[in-house]
């Protein structure tokens, strides 16, 4: 008839790790860096600093890089146009329509344009550290005019920083800084990582929220708790192709293949995430479910946060806003 869950006051902190033994190795191509050790292998692009390939026991577990992300498909109640007085802004643009999302597309929300500005690779305490640092313009910079004298270029995105620390068993540390430049929206559809795992990838096992999908405004009729599934069975077959499939309140998630090798992430504070088969730009640009087409790999989206689904543009909107600080996450990406 009822439950509930309750933090337990005695929980402490695992203590640190004894530092890996195992040795690190660089070796500098043409255009990447290969950090490599036993069994484990991350290769990086040299120009970019982008993590390009995870290789594990000699199976690869990365088709795409991981990257910075803000954007998500949007959900049936972004596209309506009966809400959309509510979410309207200084920041629409004409030919984008009146619907909730329109901010989102007006500001190139789903178009960011990454500049690498410095990348760095060095050896600290016999591990590898790999810095980076990019700005991620959203749509395109314009010419406008600032008051009745003064027209300017004005440049909206973030600024990230990401320290990559690679140890002798083969996990990375990520520490990832992001600020916000320039003119935000009223709110972001998503804000974290995402990245293109192999194919194989397809098992999920996660301790959050579940084991249906959950969003942060209609989340708690779910319980915390270890859950396993398949990429596939994450699927909701709505009847207009959006996000979906998301879960709440992580602390770590896995994803494996068959033979159970895999990679497991853990962030230092609750995270979302989904994964499917799909690209999302397939999943934004899809009318109809028969559209939809699988790709090679699965598309892997952690979340910092996410904005809601609500039923209204009003919920929405009031689920995230942007925070002036930024973000810092240490996100743990462990291969096994």
């Amino acid at each position: 008839m009822a439950w509930d869950q309750l933090d337990l006051p005695w929980y402490r902190t695992p203590e640190p790790a004894p530092v890996p033994s195992g040795k690190v190795r660089i070796v500098e191509q043409e255009t990447a860096w290969k950090i490599s050790g036993d069994g484990f292998s991350y290769t990086f692009d040299k120009e970019k600093g982008t993590l390009q390939f995870i290789r594990w026991q000699e199976k690869e577990m990365l088709q795409s890089p991981l990257q910075f992300n803000l954007w998500r498909a949007p959900v049936a109640n972004e596209i309506d146009e009966w809400s959309s007085r509510n979410a309207l802004s200084i920041n629409w643009k004409e030919g984008y329509g009146q619907q909730v999302v329109t901010e989102a597309y007006s500001l190139g929300l789903d178009t960011l344009t990454r500049i690498p500005l410095a990348v760095e690779v060095t050896e600290v305490n016999g591990k590898v550290v790999v810095s980076v640092r990019e700005i991620c313009l959203m749509g395109s910079s314009t010419m406008e005019k600032k008051d009745l004298y003064i027209w300017g270029m004005q440049c909206n995105g973030f600024e990230n920083m990401y320290t990559y620390t690679i140890a002798g068993d083969g996990e990375m540390t990520l520490l990832h800084k992001t600020l916000p430049q320039g003119r935000m929206p009223l709110w972001l559809p998503r804000i974290g990582l995402t990245m293109t795992l192999s194919k194989e990838l397809e098992q999920v096992q996660w301790y959050g929220r579940g084991p249906q999908e959950n969003y942060p405004d209609r989340k708690t009729g779910y319980k915390v708790g270890v859950y396993e599934t398949t990429v596939s069975e994450m699927y909701e077959p709505y009847l207009i192709p959006q996000d979906h499939g998301l879960r709440t309140d992580n602390r770590w998630v896995k994803m494996k293949d068959q033979e159970g090798y895999g990679l497991m992430f853990t962030v230092n504070e609750l995270f979302n995430f989904n994964a499917y088969p799909y690209t999302t730009e397939n999943l934004t640009k899809a009318t109809y479910t028969y559209q939809l087409q699988k790709q090679e790999g699965i598309t892997f989206n952690l979340d910092y946060a996410t904005t809601g689904v609500g039923c209204t543009a009003r919920s929405v909107l009031n689920a995230y806003r942007v925070m002036p600080q930024g973000y810092t996450r240490e996100v743990r990406i462990k291969p096994f």
